[in-house]
């Protein structure tokens, strides 16, 4: 699909040009890489969001199992212990 960009600023145009340059790519390549990455910056922004409330989820989980072993360990030991005379 074509897309025209009509009535740019000609230091905006001569910027985009020597951002492409610098990159060493045309400015054909380098308007279609960054109007990609601006079409998909929203999907990745909140897959990230997802992952990172997974990642605290697991933190959270991993604690209260911490703790519930943790527990279990002191009442294993506290009847050993009180079973030695």
């Amino acid at each position: 699909m074509e897309i025209r960009i009509r009535y740019m600023d000609p230091r905006t145009v001569q910027r985009i040009d020597e951002l492409a340059k610098e990159k060493g790519m045309s400015r054909q390549e380098f308007l279609h890489a960054q109007l990609h990455q601006l079409a998909v910056f929203r999907e990745e922004n909140e897959r990230e969001k997802r992952l990172n409330q997974l990642v605290d989820r697991n933190i959270q989980t991993m604690t209260h199992c911490y703790t519930a072993i943790r527990e279990m360990y002191d009442i294993l030991h506290y009847e050993e212990s009180s079973e030695k005379p």
